[in-house]
Parts: C-alpha cells; sequence; structure tokens
C-alpha cells in the first residue's frame, strides 16, 4: 500500500492514474495502471474462481491502495464495460456513540476492546451519481459498486480458495452470479397491508430516520470470520454499512447505527447447532428477552449465523416490529463470499422488520423477492414500489427512532448559554449540564458542567460534538476550563476523531486542586490527521467523585486563529419598556457586538436576534409572565455585560368588550385597552363569523379617537372563508400633539354589529381580537403605539354578543303592561310628536315589519270595534316570532 500525506501529490497522483487508464483504454488495453502486474503476472485462475465463488465469470486483478492523512483512500478497478476506473473512498463509521463489542467465551458477556473502524464510503469518479461501500484493512478491500443498475462486488481472491498474495482480488458483475434459489424463511401471506399502530414519529425532513440496532454472532459465524473476533466485527461492520446504504436512499431515509456486537466463542453459546430458521429465530428472541441481552440498547436486533440452515433457507425475520420487544430477524450471512449478496440478504430481512413482505406478485420486485436474485433480480439493488409504501408508511408510525443533525460548518463556538446543552452542537452528552456555578466565566452567567455520575467504574460524564466540516481548513481549537471541587491531579482529558475515525489524545487538563478564582484558555493547532469532515471533539472527566466539577466555556473551533475580541458593552435598549405579552421591537446599543452575540432578558432569550453591526443588535421582546425590570445581558465568545434595570416590562390589554342583543338588533359594542404606555396610535384586527353577525360601521363613538388625524376603518361581511372581519387604524395626531395616558380602560372605538335573524336565542357570539385579518399586506395586528413610534405588542382579549330575545307585549307600545287608549296615542306621537321607543316591535300592532299609523288604528280597532286582538305576544309577553326589521331593547 501506498501511502501519500500531502495533498499536491495526491492531486498529481490521482490525475495519473485518470490519464493513464484513459492513455490504455485508447489504445484497447484492459488491464490499467497496473495492467502487467495484473495480466503477466501469475495469478488465481478466473475458471475457479468463478466455480468457487458461484459466478458464469469472474474478474481477478491485482490492485494497489494509496491512502492520504485526511483518510482518503483511492485505488484502480478494470470495471466490466467501463474499462480502468479510480475508486476514491473515506472512513465511514455505522457505531452509535455506546457502541461497545461483548464477548461469550463461555463466562458470560464481557467486554472486548473495539478495534479499529475499517468501513468506508465513496464514488467512482469517473461514474457521476455512483456510490461505494466497502471495508479497508491496509491490505486487502472488502465492498460493492453501485452505479445506475450496475452492481460489482470486490472481494480478496482468498475468499475464492485463491492462496497466493493478499493484493489479488476479484471483481464480479452482479449479472454474472448464479441463482441457486436461496430462500427467505418469511411467511408475510396475507400480510401486504399489515401495519404496527404507534404514535406519530416527528417529521425529519431530509434527515435520516436514525434506527439502532444491537446485533449477536454465533460461534460459527465467528469461525467463519477466522475465529477472530475484531475480524468478525469487521465483517459484521462492512455488512450493516452496504445494508444502511441501501436504506438511505432517498425514497425511505432510513440509516442505521450500531449499539452492541455480542461475538460467541465458544461452541457452548446458547444457539447450539439448530438449522430450523424458525426455531433459530425463536431461540434469538428468547436470548435477547432475557438478561444481560435485554438491556442492549435497540430498535432492533438481528443475529449473524455461520449454521447451514435447512431447505435452502438463508434468513427469517419477523414482520413488522420496529421499536417491539419482537424486532429479531437472521442472517446466514456467509452463505455466499459475493458481497452484493451478502448485503442483500441483511437488507431483505431487515426489510420484514419494517413491515415489508413479499412482493413476488408484485410486476416490480427486487430486494424482496422471496428468491434472493429470484423475481427482477438485484440490478439495482433497492427497493421497489410497494416494499417502499409499506416501509415507509411503518417507519412513520414508530416513536423510538431519532434523527442525527448534519455535520456543522466552521465556525464552531459554543459559550453554553443559559437553558439547555444545545443538541445540534453536541450530540453525545452522558451527564453534561448548563450550570451557573463556575466562578468567573468568560461569557457568563453560565457554563458546561462535567462531573461523574457515581464511582462505577464507567460512570465519568462524557460530551462529544457533532461531525464537523474541517477538510480544506486550518483549523484551531479553543476552549476554557475551570474546576471546583477537584483534587490535585485529577483530569479532564480531551479527544478528538481522527481521520481514521479513532479517538486521538489532544490533551490531558490535570487540576492543582482547590477553586480558582477564573478560568484558563486552552489554545491549539489541530494536527493534519483532524483536518477532515467527520472530526468530532470529546472531553471525558477522570476523577472519582459526583462533586468533582469541571466547567469548560467558549469553545471554539475556527478555520485560523480563534476569536480574540473585547467583551461587549451594552449602553441601551430602545424602547426602555413593553408589553409582557412579548413581541415588541427593540434596537440595543453598544459596543463590540459579534455575529454570535445572544441577548437575554431576565431569564429569556430575545427572539430573532439580528446583528446590525458591532454597535447595534435588533430582535423583539420575549415574553414574560411577570411585570417589571429585568437586566438586559449580553453573551458572546469575548465575554459579556449587562444592563440593570434595563427594562421594564408592562402589562397592556386590547379587549374587545361585550353586550346583549336579539335577532336582528343592531348592537353597538366598544373596543378598550387597559394600557400602561402611553397612546398616541393604534391598530385593532377584529375577525367574527358573518353568519351570525355583520358590521354596520365601525365609529369614534364614545372613544379617544373623536377628532383624531387618521381614522382609518375597513370591515368585511363575505360569507367565505377570508370574510368576517374588521379593521382600524388611527393615528390621534400627525405632530404627536395628542396623547393618551395611562388608564386601565381606553375606549379606542365603537363597532356596530348586527345580529343575524337566524341565530337562536341564548347563543353567544364570539367578537375575537386576532393578529392577520384584513385584506391588506402586510395583515393588520392589534397594536398600541407610544410617541416614540415603538409598536408595543399587548396581550388580547375576545368580547361576545349574548343572544336573547327581548321580552315584549304587542300593541303595549308605551310598555305600562296594559293596553288601552294610551297606546294608540303613544304610536301616533311616535309617528307624528317626536317621541321614541325602545321597542319598536311592540309598536308593531298589526306585525306587518313596519311602524305606521295602521298600528295605531289596529290598536283602536281592538278595543272600540271588536277588531282582532294583536297577535302574538300577546296577551302574555314573550319573544318576537316574526324576523323582521325592528328591535326591541327593553
Amino acid at each position: 500500500m501506498i501511502k501519500i500525506s500531502d495533498k499536491s501529490r495526491r492531486i498529481r497522483f490521482v490525475q495519473l492514474l485518470v490519464a493513464l487508464a484513459l492513455i490504455v483504454n485508447f489504445h484497447g488495453g484492459i488491464g490499467g495502471l497496473y495492467a502487467q502486474s495484473s495480466i503477466a503476472d501469475s495469478g488465481p485462475n478466473p475458471t475457479n474462481l468463478a466455480a468457487e465463488l458461484g459466478a458464469t465469470q469472474v474478474h481477478p486483478q491485482k490492485l494497489e491502495f494509496a491512502e492520504f492523512s485526511d483518510g482518503e483512500l483511492i485505488f484502480e478497478v478494470d470495471l466490466p464495460e467501463h474499462g480502468v476506473v479510480t475508486l476514491s473512498l473515506y472512513p465511514h463509521s455505522v457505531r452509535s456513540d455506546r457502541f461497545e463489542v461483548l464477548v461469550d467465551d463461555g463466562n458470560g458477556l464481557q467486554p472486548h476492546p473495539a478495534p479499529p473502524i475499517l468501513t468506508r464510503r465513496g464514488s467512482v469518479l469517473q461514474l457521476p451519481g455512483s456510490k461505494v461501500v466497502g471495508s479497508f484493512d491496509g491490505i486487502t478491500f472488502t465492498g460493492m459498486i453501485r452505479s445506475g443498475e450496475e452492481i460489482y462486488s470486490i472481494i480478496p481472491a482468498a475468499e475464492g480458495g485463491y492462496d497466493g498474495s493478499a493484493d489479488w482480488h476479484v471483481v464480479i458483475d452482479d449479472r454474472d452470479v448464479i441463482d441457486n434459489g436461496e430462500l427467505c424463511g418469511t411467511n408475510t401471506a396475507g400480510a401486504a397491508a399489515r401495519v404496527n399502530p404507534g404514535p406519530s414519529n416527528p417529521t425529519f425532513g431530509t434527515t435520516y430516520f436514525l434506527t439502532e440496532i444491537g446485533i449477536d454472532a454465533d460461534f460459527e459465524f465467528f469461525n467463519e470470520n477466522g475465529s477472530s473476533v475484531n475480524n468478525t466485527v469487521a465483517d459484521i461492520e462492512n455488512v450493516m454499512n452496504a445494508v444502511s446504504a441501501v436504506f438511505e436512499d432517498v425514497a425511505i431515509l432510513i440509516t442505521y447505527e450500531i449499539s452492541v456486537i455480542i461475538v460467541r466463542t465458544t461452541s457452548a453459546d446458547p444457539y447450539g447447532t439448530i438449522s430450523n430458521a424458525g426455531q433459530l429465530l425463536n431461540t434469538f428472541d428468547n436470548v435477547w428477552s432475557s438478561a444481560p441481552e435485554a438491556q442492549v440498547p435497540r430498535d432492533v436486533a438481528h443475529f449473524f449465523t455461520g449454521i447451514n440452515i435447512d431447505g435452502g433457507t438463508i434468513g427469517i425475520a419477523a414482520l413488522a416490529d420496529i421499536c417491539t420487544n419482537n424486532a429479531y430477524g437472521l442472517s446466514e450471512s456467509r452463505f455466499s463470499s459475493i458481497f452484493s449478496r451478502r448485503t442483500a440478504l441483511t437488507t431483505h430481512e431487515l426489510g420484514h422488520n419494517w413491515a415489508s413482505s413479499h412482493c413476488d406478485s408484485q410486476s416490480s420486485c427486487r430486494i424482496m423477492c422471496s428468491v434472493l436474485s429470484g423475481c427482477n433480480g438485484l440490478n439495482p439493488l433497492t427497493f421497489t414500489g410497494v416494499p417502499i409504501g409499506q416501509i415507509t408508511g411503518y417507519r412513520n408510525t414508530r416513536n423510538c427512532l431519532s434523527s442525527k443533525p448534519p455535520a456543522l460548518a466552521l465556525p464552531f463556538i459554543d459559550e453554553f448559554p443559559p437553558g439547555a446543552v444545545d443538541t445540534n452542537k453536541w450530540i453525545y452528552n452522558e451527564g453534561g449540564i448548563i450550570s451557573n456555578q463556575g466562578v468567573g466565566e468568560p461569557s457568563g452567567p453560565t457554563s458546561l458542567q462535567l462531573n461523574r455520575g457515581s464511582s462505577g467504574t464507567y460512570d465519568y460524564d462524557e460530551i462529544r460534538t457533532n461531525e464537523l466540516l474541517l477538510a480544506g481548513t486550518n483549523p484551531t481549537l479553543q476552549f476554557y476550563t475551570n474546576h471546583s471541587g477537584v483534587e490535585s491531579g485529577e483530569e479532564l482529558i480531551v479527544e478528538y476523531l481522527n481521520a481514521g475515525l479513532s479517538w486521538t489524545e489532544l490533551d490531558r487538563i490535570v487540576s492543582v486542586g482547590g477553586s480558582p478564582g477564573s478560568y484558563t484558555v486552552h489554545g491549539y493547532d489541530l494536527p493534519p490527521n483532524a483536518r477532515h469532515n467527520n472530526f468530532r471533539l470529546r472531553f471525558i472527566t477522570n476523577t472519582n467523585e459526583s462533586n468533582d466539577n469541571w466547567y469548560i466555556d467558549d469553545v471554539s473551533v475556527t478555520d485560523g486563529p480563534p476569536p480574540t475580541l473585547d467583551p461587549p458593552l451594552i449602553t441601551g435598549i430602545n424602547p426602555p419598556d413593553g408589553s409582557t405579552a412579548g413581541g415588541a421591537f427593540v434596537t440595543i446599543t453598544g459596543q463590540n457586538f459579534t455575529s454570535d452575540v445572544q441577548v437575554l432578558l431576565g431569564n429569556a432569550l430575545i427572539n430573532n436576534l439580528d446583528f446590525v453591526s458591532p454597535t447595534q443588535l435588533i430582535g423583539n421582546v420575549p415574553p414574560s409572565s411577570n411585570p417589571g425590570f429585568v437586566a438586559v445581558i449580553a453573551s458572546q465568545a469575548s465575554g459579556s455585560d449587562i444592563l440593570n434595570p434595563g427594562f421594564l416590562y408592562t402589562e397592556e390589554f386590547i379587549v374587545h368588550d361585550s353586550a346583549d342583543g336579539s335577532p336582528g338588533a343592531e348592537i353597538p359594542v366598544t373596543v378598550s385597552a387597559d394600557h400602561d404606555t402611553v397612546i398616541s396610535g393604534y391598530s385593532l384586527s377584529v375577525d367574527f363569523d358573518a353568519s351570525e353577525v355583520i358590521v354596520s360601521s365601525i365609529t369614534d363613538e364614545s372613544s379617544i379617537a373623536v377628532g383624531a388625524d387618521f381614522f382609518e376603518p375597513a370591515f368585511n361581511n363575505d360569507l367565505t372563508a377570508n370574510g368576517g372581519w374588521w379593521t382600524l387604524g388611527v393615528i390621534l395626531s400627525f405632530t404627536g400633539g395628542n396623547t393618551v395616558p395611562p388608564s386601565d380602560q381606553t375606549v379606542l372605538a365603537t363597532a356596530r354589529y348586527i345580529v343575524q335573524p337566524t341565530v337562536s336565542i341564548g347563543a353567544q357570539v364570539a367578537l375575537s381580537v386576532v393578529n392577520g385579518v384584513g385584506g391588506s399586506n402586510p395583515p393588520a395586528e392589534n397594536l398600541l403605539v407610544d410617541p416614540g413610534g415603538n409598536a408595543v405588542p399587548p396581550l388580547l382579549e375576545g368580547g361576545f354578543i349574548n343572544v336573547s330575545g327581548a321580552f315584549f307585549t304587542r300593541g303595549d307600545g308605551n310598555n305600562d303592561l296594559s293596553i288601552n287608549v294610551a297606546d294608540a296615542v303613544f304610536v301616533l306621537n311616535f309617528l307624528f310628536g317626536g317621541i321614541t321607543s325602545n321597542c319598536l316591535d311592540a309598536l308593531d300592532t298589526n306585525d306587518d315589519g313596519s311602524n305606521d299609523i295602521a298600528d295605531a288604528v289596529a290598536i283602536l280597532q281592538f278595543l272600540f270595534s271588536s277588531g282582532a286582538p294583536p297577535p302574538p305576544p300577546y296577551p302574555d309577553p314573550g319573544v318576537d316570532p316574526t324576523a323582521d326589521g325592528l328591535d326591541c331593547n327593553l
């Protein structure tokens, strides 16, 4: 293997590979850059290899690998139908942050050191869209190329029985693989529509649904991997790397991380020599349903067996059981040495766990065919339509899945502000909390605290960052530490994930005891093997008591020197007060603000904070449960500042008052403010159901808007989804000469509503004070405006019209509870003498919906000429049974 550390030399190396490949192809060569060694040298017999591996033809060739300091692996392959191509791969881990290897040697499960990560992912440089997965142990490569509908496996020639030089490998076109009719033992007949019910899972968008898998490997599988624990782990991880890549298709978006791999190194393992697929699966279920295996953290478990299963079956799994106690499946993984077939097998069985049935009866069926390589074959190695629908439909019901946030670009800066640890920045956290107990934080008031959970061997606190994109950068790490209660000699260990995905110690910070009054800064130029796109940082405590507290603050990873700026200085906030409802727009002025600044009002972060310049920030006031003064705190990597008292929370309300009225009546209702702010203007926005009420007018009646320089109402009574609203904008004085002092009841406007005649007596019609109604752009809001032009968002309270029918006696115009000649005189005086009445329905003696002289005549005829009595309500008082334009407000 060639090792190249210089980036420019690598570029020239790749260019040389590609140029020579083009020359060889132009001249009709088939050997590529290593044509002489691949073809002329004595090597494995292709015919013998093909027969041993189960293919009609194979393509043996020597491979030479070049590995670089950032982890990139480059090598050439002579690919059928393409000629010489160049593969580029980087390390890729399928281990979870709590990954562990356990060995069953007959004395229970014993921890075993996790071997180096060998799995990789990449592409063929000449084939856009291609995907390469595999494992490289420093000498040999085992993996698979997927490009369009083509699949190629690359395996060491030793897998086919060749015992010569280890650099001989075999390339196998999946179309040349012989189908031996291997079967899945899962019975999915009649189960195509089965989906286990479960709580709805949050939508992750394009983020993968992260599934944790626990894995068991029996003694026979251990033997097939050279009786080596490390080889067994590497083999399983390689298969799962390829399986996960298939599930990560954009149509499925599922990925896997391995929590635990158990390797059985004794023939007395719990599975014995069971060769019936169903019995073996049940045994696996029983073993993992009991301690200690039952404690393995997982969403699903899979069993890699070396047993030759009966009847041509090579795998079996339970159906639709992710996140349940029955999430089990197994694969006779080494039934073949061809890597694509091994990948297809485990992918198929896990597909059953995700509720996919066999798709043999479908017009398109690949991975989920009950016969491996049957139906439409495995070119491409993908799920087809029906299985995809079953998998994603079931996936969306699973509540145990999590999502892994995307890798972060530089700069990475965390000042650990009050609240919880940022899970986008720190995706693994055992025990770390945000604490205000540190003394002298560089960006107070809080920092990260690590100690240990208890005195147990593994109960130390540990925290790890998300992946950081360090490729092509000149990265610098800086952070500050302090401690309390940590005895002299105890440590805080700092490590990073190198390009080979191994944790590498960067420093051990040693306590000198006591509780220092200030933090110590630590800075590092990160080495070349840290400059890759899977970089992570972790802190681990090495202490012996739960009160041994390490404090960490202002962690930064930057491209170039770390930030060395002056701390911020707050000089003011405008407006200096605002409603407890929050939302008011404020401007913070000062000096030395940086783009990573965070501002708190009391204990709450300002919303929508925007860095305008080093001297100005803008944002929106967060809500508060209590009125009164709070401090304004600005915190950033360079330090913090406090303005105290800084901001006054006031209580402001806009209230739509309530009223009573009957169907068909016009009812005036006021809108008021309870405010601590001096008012110079306001806007109102009200929503209602136009099938219950309509607006006849919005006026300044009885309000502070009488004589206002600007009074602009608008309303809409349409019976549509966008109808039923009114808005109002008011400026009391364009010159600012008219303002309203704080008051607990200031009438802002009077709205006149007409209750629809069809509304039932006893109904309560809602009049909602809400933002965003109306046809304007932007939509209207409910705001109070102070003399400085600052908008103050108030708390909002709606009102009601309580619909009731007025009780009256028809013909009793003067409401003296009797009908006599005085009522006829009252009607005539109403019509011709200018008197008023608050019950026009009572004056409508003949119930014709109008008030005229006929009503007086009807009373006189009834009293003196044996005329007809008035229509109801008569003789007893009651509600008007007739819908008309008259009203009664007794």
